[in-house]
């Protein structure tokens, strides 16, 4: 779902073009990739990476020798590569956009090579709002090889030889427990005994929690809830219940008020049995990680000054998609404000403005400059194609 900060800052990408060498397509059985370090050192040192809207991490690299960002996504066994950029390598596209042959790619990242990364080609930019396109999503061939180290309070990354991994100080141990592939950690949700979650930095949400365990425990009675659309690199966009969580436990610290997403087994049906949900971004970023698969360990290091900030919650309770210079109004949440409003599905929006002094700043089509930060009480004015305006007044809903 996208909430008014992703709005904010929302334009139709446009596809970039790259040239570059064509490589040999190979089947996904393809020998796993290889990682070495220049001149023999062990890491890559610090990096910076772009915490883009807080939501993912794109870090600077090169693929087959071209300049990119890729999206880093642990838990994804096959990375993924925009079928328009593998067209503009000599690489086959995919075009029926399901599963099928992979490309090999080689990365470099720093002084990191990460030889014959298999990619599947899909389209990664149908119907894209951010104004960063990136071609490039980064899987476990990187998670397998090397020890991932974020430090999101700086906005730095570094890849390293687990054997050289040492533990952070004031940094909790937590162990990682595999099964059928799945690579899961304990949490605690509302004070129950700790139960398996995926850690899961794809996910900008601070937790998910499937059909199975919520509906054991009861998480969505008695509790404001509302639903979003899903989304992911399928282009499924199930509707899925959202709530906030009184308290959940996860290394060593306790957090209140979480906002949750609880999706269907449906659209979980390959994980329901081996986790009760996962953890995201929203809340792991809150540490400085290193993420060690080689050693089935995850060490979580907190920020103080993070532990009790209040988690970014939706104030909105508005899904689009973006055709055009329009945005096409996929759901409207339940009990929202843009219910309130008057809005509905299939609404074309062609302008949206924040109110500022009861005056119109425009955040959409993007006017160049961002308005000021918007809280609760903020009132957004959108403009539908007809001329009608609604405003819509942000508050919580769940």
């Amino acid at each position: 779902m996208k909430n008014l900060r992703v709005l904010t800052f929302a334009l139709v990408a446009a596809a970039s073009t790259w040239g570059g060498a064509a490589v040999s397509q190979n089947s996904p059985s393809a020998p796993a990739s290889k990682a070495s370090f220049k001149n023999g050192a062990s890491t890559t040192g610090w990096l910076d990476f772009n915490f883009y809207a807080d939501r993912r991490v794109y870090v600077p690299a090169q693929i087959n020798g071209q300049d990119v960002l890729v999206w880093l996504v642990d838990g994804a066994k096959t990375s993924s590569i925009d079928n328009g950029f593998a067209a503009s390598l000599g690489l086959p596209r995919n075009a029926t956009d399901t599963p099928a042959a992979t490309v090999s790619v080689q990365i470099q990242i720093g002084d990191l090579t990460l030889q014959n990364v298999q990619a599947s080609p899909i389209d990664l930019g149908a119907k894209r709002t951010d104004p960063v396109f990136v071609p490039f999503v980064l899987g476990d061939d990187l998670f397998n090889e090397v020890a991932v180290d974020i430090d999101f309070a700086q906005h730095r990354i570094a890849f390293t030889n687990p054997a050289s991994i040492t533990k952070l100080a004031g940094a909790i141990e937590v162990p990682i427990i595999q099964t059928l592939g799945a690579r899961t950690v304990p949490v605690s949700v509302e004070g129950a005994l700790p139960t398996q979650f995926k850690f899961y930095i794809g996910d900008p949400s601070p937790m998910t929690v499937y059909q199975t365990y919520y509906e054991a425990h009861k998480l969505l009675e008695n509790r404001p809830t509302s639903l979003r659309l899903g989304g992911g690199l399928s282009g499924a966009r199930p509707q899925e219940a959202v709530a906030t969580l009184r308290r959940a436990q996860f290394a060593g610290v306790d957090f209140s008020q979480v906002p949750g997403v609880f999706p269907p087994d449906t659209v979980r049906a390959d994980e329901t049995d081996k986790a009760s949900g996962h953890i995201g971004l929203a809340l792991l970023s809150r540490f400085r990680l290193i993420i060690d698969y080689s050693h089935d360990r995850l060490y979580a290091a907190p920020y103080t000054d993070k532990l009790t900030t209040t988690f970014a919650k939706d104030r909105l309770g508005l899904t689009y998609s973006a055709k055009g210079s329009t945005l096409i109004v996929d759901l409207v949440s339940p009990g929202s404000p843009a219910q309130a409003a008057g809005l509905k599905v299939g609404d074309t929006i062609t302008r949206v403005d924040q109110l500022v002094d009861e005056k119109p700043v425009q955040v959409w089509p993007p006017s160049g400059s961002a308005p000021p930060a918007s809280d609760i009480g903020t009132i957004m004015a959108f403009t539908l194609e007809d001329g009608a305006i609604r405003k819509v007044k942000l508050a919580y809903y769940f």
